[in-house]
């Protein structure tokens, strides 16, 4: 075993058991995201009483005190900010308990400068660090740009768009100082790059998802879509090509944006308006069925089956045939009054108020609401007794 790997495993025993020791004594609670599941306890209230499902944007539909945003906050801090809402108009005093029956999931892929990058298997009650997720893989190689990993998670309730986190993890190992680490959540992307391509941002690609060869792959000047997936080893049975996109970093935001290509179009008819220039840098995502959707809508309230539910890249979901399709409305749902709540392009917040019960009994599905990326479906109940 080379020096540098016994340390690496000799460092990461010490973090593991540090980890033990500390949850002995305090268990660190994982923030709220969006897809968890709450189950929520007002003493004071029972009707309150149920399984929330976390929106997108990170808030719940609680009875009394309305949409209410707990994502990013620890269970003991959402009872807190719920004990006031109750407190400011209701109670004298309150007393609830949030507890996250179920967790959303998603794996970790950590690709780059590190001794073994890959897929980190990884369900949402876990609690790992991202120096935890590099040292597990054998740590950062030599030439890695330790001081510039990055860390790229989706932002919530959007289709493809991330935020990119910049950790100095090289400094943090060296001086055993893990004040700035971060706690991974599901999906998240670890980065590690080479040396050299901080200054001229890179001079590679990275093809994740359905490619023979996922991983980074040297950019040229002439480089566009053709070259770049036979560079990767083409594409497997399993990819879905109508879904492809190209994630691109803005120069001046720094942010990630997704720009759509239908490798179908491309590969199937020649169109080479689909065999757009890469940058260097550009990240190529092309997803399997599994994967690949146009985005996901929450249903909360009473329906069947509350949570995220997919949008179809093949047909058009709209809000009847959604909640049809998520086992129908509870036994108190007013049908006449479903909302929608929805953010439009510029921010702003939409209410629209679709009365679902009248098209699912006339059928008058040409009366039916298509659904958008992000949107809340909030089914509310039809008397609610305080």
């Amino acid at each position: 075993m080379r020096l540098h790997h016994f340390l690496i495993a000799a460092l990461f025993a010490v973090l593991c058991a540090g980890s033990v020791i500390a949850q002995d004594t305090a268990v660190p609670s994982r923030p709220i995201l969006p897809g968890d599941r709450l189950r929520l306890t007002v003493h004071e209230q029972p009707d309150l009483n149920r399984m929330y499902a976390v929106a997108g944007d990170g808030s719940i539909d609680v009875a009394m005190i309305g949409r209410t945003m707990v994502g990013g906050l620890t269970p003991e801090q959402a009872a807190d900010v719920i004990e006031d809402r109750l407190e400011e108009g209701f109670f004298r005093q309150a007393t609830v308990d949030v507890q996250v029956a179920e967790f959303v999931e998603g794996n970790i892929m950590i690709t780059g400068a590190v001794d073994e990058p890959g897929i980190i298997p990884f369900t949402g009650d876990e609690i790992m660090t991202l120096t935890e997720a590099i040292l597990g893989r054998g740590g950062l190689t030599r030439e890695a740009a330790g001081t510039e990993v990055k860390l790229v998670r989706w932002k919530p309730g959007r289709a493809m768009e991330r935020e990119i986190i910049v950790v100095d993890v090289q400094t943090m190992l060296e001086d055993l100082d893990f004040a700035n680490d971060q706690y991974l959540r599901p999906r998240d992307l670890i980065v590690v790059p080479r040396l050299g391509e901080g200054a001229e941002r890179t001079h590679e690609y990275l093809a994740l998802g359905e490619f023979g060869e996922p991983g980074f792959h040297p950019w040229s000047p002439s480089l566009d879509m053709i070259r770049a997936v036979t560079r990767a080893g083409g594409l497997s049975r399993l990819a879905v090509l109508g879904a492809a996109r190209v994630l691109r970093e803005d120069e001046i935001s720094g942010q990630y944006v997704a720009i759509p290509v239908d490798l179908s179009r491309l590969f199937g008819g020649a169109d080479m308006s689909m065999n757009i220039p890469i940058r260097p840098g550009d990240i190529l995502f092309v997803p399997s069925e599994e994967q690949a959707s146009r985005g996901e809508v929450f249903l909360l309230g009473e329906v069947a089956r509350q949570g995220a539910f997919p949008l179809s890249l093949n047909e058009e979901a709209t809000l009847a045939k959604t909640i049809l399709a998520a086992g129908g409305f509870g036994k108190f749902a007013n049908e006449n009054r479903v909302r929608i709540q929805r953010t439009g392009p510029d921010g702003t917040k939409q209410t629209l108020q679709v009365d679902v019960g009248r098209i699912l009994k006339n059928g008058a599905f040409e009366d039916d609401v298509p659904l958008l990326d992000g949107d809340v479906v909030i089914v509310p109940e039809k008397m609610v007794t305080f």
